[in-house]
């Protein structure tokens, strides 16, 4: 059931609703998903995937910092055009989506869609492949991490990322640009990476919390939700 229904929270009160992807709209981490996904296809998806294991070690010991994550993105991405790595990316989320999202997630996307609630995916992830899945699952917008593209190629990632008190930064300025507030927002997230918007918004929601964000949500007493997987 979505958790409207179950009134976790006042549909009401709320205008706006972000979103995290990875293991919070998907049940797998999409990093990990397009790194398998390109290794059928290519060897440089191999190169994802040793990469990917770095990452992954200092992200679950919450160690991973910004620059790490961001040089992981453009070491990924600039072994292709940007052209290039949109038709993969549409590809792939195309691939993905269908068996890795949420089906309540979806239903909770459609019910926001009815009742005029914008729905926002704000995601660490890069903004290409980001891009792929809101256009899939038909969400308002997508903020993300941002690629400097320069003469046809990439060369480098616009600061700060999304990521942590990034995903705040620009949050922030997307209130302003279509002039909401942040009473009017909720939040989805699986991540303690996420606890600044988690704070910053009047609606925050645990997503399949791990340990130390059951423990944080139960302070603060904010509501859990559990979608059953695909």
């Amino acid at each position: 059931m979505d958790p409207m229904h179950k009134n976790i929270l006042p549909p009401d009160k709320i205008k706006l609703a972000f979103f995290d992807l990875d293991e919070t709209i998907t049940c797998k981490d999409t990093d990990f998903l397009w790194a398998s996904w390109r290794s059928r296809r290519s060897p440089l998806g191999w190169m994802d995937l040793l990469g990917l294991l770095k990452i992954n070690r200092l992200y679950y010991s919450h160690r991973l910092t910004a620059a790490e994550y961001g040089a992981y993105h453009f070491k990924r991405a600039s072994s292709m055009t940007p052209e290039r790595y949109r038709k993969m990316a549409a590809s792939f989320a195309a691939s993905a989506a269908k068996r890795y999202v949420y089906p309540e997630m979806r239903t909770l996307l459609d019910d926001n869609r009815k009742r005029g609630i914008r729905n926002v995916l704000i995601t660490a992830q890069d903004e290409i492949i980001g891009s792929a899945f809101s256009s899939l699952l038909n969400m308002d917008d997508c903020l993300a991490s941002r690629y400097v593209i320069e003469t046809g190629r990439f060369t480098g990632m616009e600061q700060p990322l999304c990521f942590q008190e990034g995903k705040v930064h620009w949050a922030s300025q997307y209130l302003e640009k279509m002039n909401f507030v942040w009473e009017d927002c909720a939040f989805y997230s699986d991540s303690l990476n996420d606890r600044p918007l988690l704070e910053a918004c009047a609606y925050p929601v645990a997503v399949h919390p791990g340990a130390e964000l059951s423990a944080l949500a139960a302070e603060k007493q904010w509501p859990v939700f559990k979608p059953e997987k695909p």
